[in-house]
């Protein structure tokens, strides 16, 4: 199954209707949990019908995703992925900051609905990889980089995890020097 969206919205009118969508979703998920939340009820806070909704996205999985590539986006796009490869606490703000819970609330209903939905499945893959390869390229030539994305990955992943749990998170403050120095002492011994 790929993840390719239906073709862009063509009038101005239906760009702003497909991010109503996209906003109210991504509230309602965060709110609710992405299990919890029906099309019909999008639908109905958004004014439309489930037909509208449909097209603009496949189906409420495939919306899910694209609630997350647009988050990311958004947060991205704010940040100079190869200035924080050279100051490696910048990592911590890059995919661990507390300020990216929500999105990280998000990734995590992607990997749960993931088991089951081949729509989330495949656009959460094409979106790992499409960031992968992102972070891969602002490593340069580092050795291991595309084990080092997936440490990344995998940690934001964990701290989601955890947050999803309701743990307390350590002091900000710490958790950046600890982070820092992690990143730091990989990318030292890269050079």
């Amino acid at each position: 199954m790929n993840s390719v969206l239906p073709d862009p919205p063509r009038t101005p009118k239906a760009e702003a209707t497909r991010q109503r969508l996209l906003d109210l979703a991504a509230e309602l998920f965060i709110e609710h949990g992405y299990e919890a939340v029906s099309l019909r009820d999008l639908a109905l806070k958004a004014g439309v019908t489930k037909g509208a909704i449909y097209g603009h996205f496949r189906s409420k999985g495939q919306l899910l995703v694209e609630v997350i590539r647009t988050e990311l986006e958004t947060r991205d796009g704010a940040l100079d992925l190869e200035v924080a490869a050279a100051d490696p606490a910048a990592m911590f703000d890059l995919f661990i900051h507390p300020g990216s819970r929500e999105l990280r609330m998000l990734q995590i209903d992607a990997a749960a609905a993931a088991r089951h939905d081949a729509d989330v499945a495949a656009g959460m893959d094409e979106l790992h990889r499409t960031r992968g390869s992102w972070i891969v390229a602002s490593l340069g030539d580092a050795e291991d980089a595309e084990t080092i994305a997936f440490v990344i990955s995998a940690l934001s992943a964990g701290v989601g995890a955890q947050e999803s749990q309701q743990r307390d998170l350590p002091d900000v403050e710490a958790w950046r020097r600890i982070v820092g120095r992690m990143f730091g002492r990989i990318m030292r011994e890269q050079s």
